[in-house]
């Protein structure tokens, strides 16, 4: 018993101690709770200051431009930077305060090609401005303390946390393909069978400006204004008259100095009409009966005293050979140009079909009709390598367009690369890489420029454009820039093979263009265009199809075209980076 009771004192003593030691461990115990509660509050609490860094530094970032006043940029971009981080909760406040003057800092992305690395110039000075950076802070300032209040660390003696977040947002640099259709249909809409689309006014003021720009050249006697040619007889003497004989195919007009007589007409079928007893000195004579409307291939007029300058006493003849015109018009000297010839001009007119005749131009020979022959017959560049000068239509909008996509690029200075790839070329792959994707813009406007309908082939071999373009990307594409390309035609892919052969071959191009993340922006340009097929090029690879119908004048035309290739150059992916 004894025993028992020493022992008492003891578990009195152990009793103690535990209770000592639950205290001091209920103290740690409350630490760690008021620990992981307040970072708990500043972990979430940073997590809100990043969303809403991330969210204004890509508002700011949209009001990005090369073009503006810097201070105008900075004062929109500024407003959409504080108005969009005031969205949003930064831990026990219901917004967050963004200061512009401390906060929000512009600058400059730039690709080095040496290192083959991006950098960026920070400070007003760094213009145009594409890159911005968002701070959302809550810590001490000066104007005054910002920080966050914490629930149980104020026990240990810290009362507040500086908690902070930063973003930098920039327009994602593009590396662009620009593949585009010069097949021989785009000069459809500067040729005569565009009348009925376009009106004769149209048609032919354009012809005639495109005359002018390539020099208001002279060749022999012909005019803007195509006219029948006139056989001028021999030079007056005596009572042997002049006679001016002026051939219209089926009708002839002659003139004299003198009193007509005769007139005898000699047809295509051999057959001949004789006109007797004529007086004054002028008429226009045709077939009656059977040879009414029949070719006329050989004219006598017989006026004055001329009776005897034929066998039979027929008169002067007069004869509508190919070379007969040719000299009527004058066009003795040297054809101008490489390809084609002034016997083919000729022959061309006179043809009994075709866009001349249905114009009402047959027979009739002029800068106009010769045009004509130049864009349906001779429109290469090996042929006549001087229409690129020309308002070729709807290439001429088309590059055009272009030139001010490329300008408006350079304006901004996003660092977007461009390159070139033409279709259809007489080469084994049926496309031509004009230029690879670099900072050099210019040359894509010049060549653009220098390039016309037809240049180098007729057809239209849209896939060979879309590989060539696909491959440049692949190739040479930049680090962390987006992968565009620009696809235009005015109608519808008939190379290689046939038509069928040929859209295949662009959805097989669509497909590897999307398993290579190259988004196609596609453009239908008249109604000739496969609208169909550039719209089903444009949804596999998660790009836009414009459409710009056909059936339009030029300048509306050129209105639309001009407004695609903007949207265009405004429509960059936003994208948030980091500095190191």
């Amino acid at each position: 018993m004894q025993r028992f009771l020493s022992r008492v004192p003891q578990m009195n003593d152990r009793r103690g101690a535990i209770l000592v030691l639950a205290a001091v461990l209920m103290i740690v115990l409350l630490g760690f709770v008021a620990m992981t509660v307040d970072s708990g509050f500043i972990q979430l609490t940073r997590t809100q200051l990043q969303c809403a860094a991330d969210a204004a530094a890509l508002s700011g970032a949209m009001e990005l431009s090369g073009t503006d006043d810097p201070a105008l940029v900075r004062a929109n971009a500024s407003r959409e930077i504080v108005q969009t981080a005031a969205m949003y909760r930064a831990g026990d406040k219901s917004s967050v305060s963004i200061d512009p003057n401390a906060d929000i800092t512009y600058g400059k992305l730039v690709w080095n090609g040496a290192s083959q690395s991006y950098s960026i110039q920070w400070g007003l000075d760094a213009t145009p401005y594409n890159v911005v950076k968002v701070r959302a802070m809550r810590t001490t300032s000066s104007g005054g303390d910002n920080r966050l209040p914490l629930f149980f660390a104020p026990a240990i003696g810290t009362q507040n946390a500086d908690v902070g977040a930063e973003a930098i947002a920039t327009f994602q640099p593009r590396d662009i393909m620009v593949v585009l259709d010069f097949s021989g249909s785009m000069n459809d809409d500067s040729c005569l069978g565009a009348i009925s689309r376009l009106s004769r006014t149209a048609v032919e003021s354009n012809l005639q400006t495109m005359w002018t720009q390539l020099g208001s050249p002279v060749y022999g006697n012909l005019t803007f204004t195509p006219t029948h040619a006139t056989l001028k007889g021999r030079a007056a003497s005596g009572t042997i008259p002049h006679i001016d004989v002026t051939y219209k195919r089926s009708s002839v007009a002659v003139t004299s100095t003198l009193a007509l007589k005769t007139v005898k007409l000699k047809f295509s079928n051999g057959s001949t009409q004789t006109f007797s007893g004529l007086s004054g000195l002028l008429g226009t004579y045709a077939g009656t009966g059977g040879n009414a409307s029949k070719d006329i291939t050989n004219c006598w007029v017989i006026s004055g005293s001329n009776a005897s300058l034929s066998s039979g006493n027929l008169g002067e003849q007069f004869d509508f050979t190919l070379a007969k015109i040719k000299t009527a018009l004058g066009l003795t000297s040297p054809y101008p140009y490489p390809g084609g010839s002034w016997d083919e001009y000729i022959q061309e007119v006179q043809k009994s079909s075709g866009s001349i005749k249905t114009a009402g131009y047959r027979d009739m020979y002029g800068y106009l009709t010769w045009l004509e022959y130049l864009q349906t017959k001779r429109y290469s560049a090996a042929d006549t390598p001087d229409l690129w000068k020309t308002s070729e239509q709807p290439v001429g909008v088309m590059k055009d367009a272009v030139g001010e996509f490329t300008d408006y690029l350079t304006e901004m200075e996003a660092e977007d690369y461009v390159g070139l790839s033409i279709y259809t070329h007489s080469n084994t792959t049926g496309a031509i890489l004009e230029h690879g994707i670099s900072k050099n813009l210019d040359q894509v406007k010049t060549t653009t420029q220098h390039r016309q309908a037809g240049h180098y082939k007729s057809g239209t071999n849209i896939s060979a454009g879309m590989t060539i373009g696909r491959n440049e990307l692949v190739q040479h594409a930049r680090p962390r820039s987006s992968r565009l390309m620009v696809l235009m035609t005015d109608g519808e892919a008939n190379e290689p093979g046939d038509a069928a052969t040929a859209k295949a071959a662009v959805i097989t191009e669509a497909n590897l263009a999307k398993a290579n993340k190259i988004k196609i922006l596609t453009i239908s340009l008249g109604l000739g265009a496969d609208t169909s097929l550039m719209q089903q090029v444009a949804d596999i690879t998660g790009g836009v199809h414009f459409n710009v119908p056909g059936g339009s004048s030029i300048t509306a035309v050129e209105s639309q075209l001009h407004t695609v290739f903007r949207e265009i150059a405004n429509s960059r992916t936003l994208k948030l980076i980091s500095d190191r």
